[in-house]
């Protein structure tokens, strides 16, 4: 098997290819999506690596927010898209639909012999992710891989989560908690669900909503922390402010506002107390989902990421035992 995952959480494709990190030797390095799990030692693939390849969306993102990628070593490809590799035999990677975060993408490694291919995170498999299929080896990431996780629906979470919105806003202004790229996705659910209060970001956040805004992910009412426009808006106190959930520990303990976590970590629609909250829409597939795309695109071997999951061992188990399927995990 010319297939592994590293020490620190390289997907190590044959071929010196790795994805979502970076192992000695590696002359491609593929970036699924933005969040740190996934830009591992990206630094020194930046140096050390021939290319680095992306979507569109995700290479802009990682110059945002810091990362100095020089141009000619950015191979910037879009869903359905493939680069032929610099070999002496037929080698192409192709990069396919994923729902997580906006650029976020799987990729497929074809060979002569072999198809290999990695999920990267994903939800609503067979809807907004594409099942890939006819593959020899499959990396699958298994965040929520234990049957214990799963989900209401996400229209039912949805639903909760406005309605806490609207009880709030009523006597204070809201200060929201998630991941990069999960805020923007945040932002426009409640804009489609009628939440017409303004937004306010930081600068941070502020760049990579300008990044996106240029790929149609626009938003009304959004403005920038510490600008005329939004401290006249702070005055009014109906408002929604957005932080990273890294943020949230520290950050919750001001007064004055409320606090809302966004995570599916802890499997429930929406729970609190006092002026804390954490509501459970998750970028992740649940366990349904998980089974459902392994059933769906039936490798010929499973390999699941044991290094970005604690269930790892369970979800492996169940496919080994209910579906048939050879599954280990990796790294050992």
């Amino acid at each position: 098997m010319n297939v592994a995952i590293g020490r620190r959480g390289a997907i190590i494709f044959p071929l010196n290819i790795c994805v979502d990190g970076y192992e000695n030797g590696c002359i491609y390095r593929f970036v699924t999506h933005i969040h740190s799990d996934h830009t591992i030692d990206l630094d020194k693939s930046i140096v050390f690596s021939e290319l680095l390849i992306g979507t569109p969306i995700t290479i802009d993102l990682l110059k945002v927010m810091g990362f100095n990628i020089p141009k000619q070593k950015a191979v910037p490809l879009d869903y359905y898209q493939s680069l032929d590799l610099d070999t002496n035999e037929f080698a192409k990677l192709t990069v396919y639909r994923s729902d997580h975060v906006p650029g976020s993408c799987q990729v497929v490694l074809e060979m002569k012999n072999c198809r290999i291919g990695y999920t990267g995170d994903f939800r609503n498999p067979g809807i907004k992710t594409d099942i890939l299929k006819d593959l020899d080896i499959l990396v699958i990431d298994a965040t929520y891989g234990d049957p214990s996780y799963v989900r209401e629906s996400e229209e039912n979470i949805m639903n909760e989560f406005v309605k806490l919105l609207r009880k709030l806003l009523v006597e204070q202004p809201i200060a929201i908690y998630a991941y990069h790229g999960k805020i923007n996705d945040v932002m426009m659910k409640l804009r489609a669900w009628g939440i017409d209060t303004p937004f306010i970001l930081p600068r941070n956040q502020w760049n990579i909503y300008m990044v996106l805004k240029k790929y149609g992910f626009d938003v009304d009412e959004v403005y920038l922390e510490n600008s005329r426009e939004a401290e006249e808006i702070k005055k009014s106190r109906w408002y929604i402010e957005f932080n990273l959930a890294s943020k949230f520990t520290y950050m919750k303990r001001r007064s004055g506002l409320a606090h809302i976590l966004v995570t599916g970590r802890y499997g429930k629609t929406v729970i609190g107390r006092g002026n804390v909250w954490i509501v459970g829409l998750s970028g992740h597939a649940d366990f349904k989902e998980l089974v459902y795309y392994v059933k769906e695109a039936r490798p010929k071997i499973l390999i699941v990421d044991g290094y970005r999951s604690l269930y790892a061992h369970a979800f492996s188990s169940y496919i080994n035992q209910n579906l048939k399927i050879k599954s280990i995990v990796m790294p050992f």
